[in-house]
């Protein structure tokens, strides 16, 4: 095909006219494909200095879509939604494409502080924390992954004094928002009762072009103990199955999509793009507005209820501190008059990290040129093929526990299949990554004749606890991240148990089958161990340990303001009219990918924001 293109002239056969007259044709269509796809921008309204709302919200994405959709419900309430990005790009919908908006002017490019001890085998010895800044948030950046939790994690909240989150309460939210769309799915009573049917949030699953292969994964995963099921939400422990999604018809579903175009046809919804929240205005312990710098130019903004913080867990924190809210030996290291002094904001980071394991087979078969060029035409024309499913998870999980009996899951994994000789795997791990690039040429050498099963490892639950700080009183400076990855040893033992149990797959009758293997990864400190063992797997952790973007906690709920930033209504604590509603929130961290969770709280956050302005 490459050499016909390059030789287009030479290799044309006589013709009568409508064969070049169609194929021109074709050649417009697709080339305006771009415009097919493409949806309206979001519309933005003129704000002045000085104009009042009854709302603000403060952020676009994950939960701010869904709160500023259930506030407008309320026809007389007027609210403002600032976000600091602006349209999601093309890139967002297509979900093949997702992998590439993360170091984009659509991530807040975040990253972790080198501690000079994990994470080693990483450009800088630093984590990436991309986080969407844009309409939809990290909903429109992610795997697209719904994945609700178990039971315990929620009963886990409310027993800790926040009884306005009853697992009750949690579960009718999950369903408010809820709109199983999967025919499959509805078919099944059990599966279809589990899920509302008639909220905003599009569920489903990919059809999956690599789908025979994920169905031999599943196959292995059953056989080492980890049950094949239909469904993975609404069991929990020592499972596999093929994912639920947030993307339908080979589109992305992000909140920006499922909640904010209907709302922002709503009159009484104004939004400001590209416009940094620079400071909460706080009089007499109460919040009165906000301060907003917009194309270089900043501005005061007023609010006659509430202004609302769903900023995420890394902007959160770093706001109300700006605002004077914070721990006060570190407000007033960087000059901030202190307003309350508020010892957990920005402590209490958690995060899913993960350990990657590579394994190798002589499936999936290579692809070549002709077959990616008729991937792109199939999903312009059908949305369908390997762009209608996310770029990074393939679209099978498995979640287990290395403690006998237990009731919920303490490990995960997901799963990437590559085909063999895969030209930009290596650039394309260092860019996700950052492995550097010793690791990732013995990640890429061995995909030249072997196809790539890789299973990032992801610990559920650590005990490890991070922390966000000021760099400065410059609201444009990045905060500080300390991940703090495997500060409490135990995190490190959970790893490598939970790492042993997923390479037994290699022993299974299908991985034999394809002549699976383990790779090692090149790094120094760890080649003197034996492959697969117990010492090669903490070696490797230390060293390769990295995030699957999932921080939350950093501005969390709870009765004691000592110990928690805002209590279960999730009002601040020592200030009025003021909220957080976004991942920030959560006190303990759930046992999965945390995005479904987040737009539950922003349905229950909506709530009670509505009955406290009755």
């Amino acid at each position: 095909m490459a050499t016909c293109v390059e030789n287009a002239a030479s290799c044309l056969s006589p013709t009568t006219g409508v064969t070049p007259q169609n194929f021109a044709t074709a050649i417009q269509y697709f080339a305006a494909a771009q415009c097919l796809l493409s949806r309206d921008p979001f519309p933005e309204a003129t704000v002045k200095s000085g104009d009042k709302f009854d709302f603000i919200v403060v952020g676009a994405g994950s939960a701010g879509s869904v709160v500023a959709n259930r506030l407008t419900e309320v026809a007389k309430w007027n609210v403002l939604l600032i976000e600091a990005g602006s349209d999601a790009p093309l890139e967002s919908d297509i979900p093949g494409y997702d992998a590439f908006l993360f170091n984009s002017a659509y991530d807040w490019q975040y990253s972790t502080v080198n501690n000079g001890v994990t994470s080693q085998g990483l450009a800088n010895g630093s984590v990436a924390f991309p986080r969407g800044k844009m309409f939809g948030g990290s909903s429109g950046t992610n795997a697209m992954l719904y994945v609700r939790g178990n039971d315990q994690d929620y009963q886990n909240w409310y027993d800790a004094g926040n009884k306005e989150w009853s697992l009750n309460e949690v579960k009718r939210c999950f369903k408010k928002s809820q709109s199983l769309q999967n025919q499959e799915m509805l078919k099944n009573s059990t599966i279809s009762k589990f899920y509302g049917h008639n909220g905003p949030q599009v569920i489903n699953k990919y059809n999956h072009t690599l789908d025979k292969y994920i169905e031999n994964v599943l196959q292995a995963w059953d056989e080492i103990g980890l049950r094949k099921v239909k469904d993975l939400n609404i069991e929990n422990v020592n499972i596999s199955g093929k994912t639920t999604t947030t993307a339908a018809n080979g589109v992305r579903q992000s909140t920006d999509r499922t909640y904010l175009i209907s709302a922002a046809k709503r009159p009484n919804l104004k939004i400001l793009k590209n416009s940094l929240v620079t400071k909460i205005l706080i009089e007499k312990n109460k919040a009165i507005g906000v301060e907003v710098e917009k194309d270089g130019e900043k501005f005061e903004i007023l609010t006659s209820r509430e202004v609302i913080v769903s900023a995420g867990s890394i902007n959160s924190p770093q706001l109300l501190m700006l605002s004077g809210i914070g721990p006060e030996k570190d407000l007033k290291k960087n000059n901030i008059t202190t307003i309350v002094d508020s010892p957990r904001v920005g402590q209490n980071l958690q995060d899913h990290l993960i350990v990657p394991i590579f394994t190798y087979g002589d499936v999936p078969e290579e692809s070549n040129t002709n077959d990616e060029m008729f991937e792109n035409i199939n999903y312009i024309y059908k949305r369908q093929g390997s762009l209608a499913h996310s770029g990074v998870s393939t679209g099978g999980m498995a979640f287990y526990s290395t403690v006998k009996n237990a009731t919920f899951s303490n490990c995960q994994l997901h799963l990437t299949l590559v085909p063999k000789n895969r030209t930009t795997l290596k650039a394309g791990y260092m860019a996700s990554f950052r492995y550097n690039e010793t690791i990732a040429e013995s990640i890429a050498k061995p995909n030249e004749d072997h196809g790539v099963f890789f299973f990032p490892f992801t610990l559920l639950h650590p005990y490890s606890r991070g922390n966000v700080t000021l760099r400065s009183n410059d609201p444009k400076d990045k905060p500080l991240i300390h991940a703090n990855y495997f500060q409490d040893q135990r995190d490190l033992e959970t790893a490598v148990e939970g790492i042993k149990i997923a390479t037994k797959i290699l022993n299974t009758t299908y991985f034999k089958s394809i002549g699976g293997f383990l790779g090692r990864f090149d790094i120094p400190a760890c080649n003197g161990f034996e492959l697969d063992s117990k010492d090669y797997w903490r070696c490797i952790s230390i060293n390769l340990v990295t995030s699957v973007f999932h921080p939350i906690g950093t501005c969390s709920m709870g009765p004691n303001k000592k110990t928690s930033v805002v209590d279960s209504r999730l009002r601040v604590h020592g200030v009025k009219n003021l909220r957080v509603v976004d991942a920030s929130v959560m006190p303990t961290t759930i046992s999965g990918n945390t995005n479904a969770a987040v737009i539950m709280i922003g349905e229950r956050g909506s709530e009670l924001i509505v009955e406290d302005n009755k």
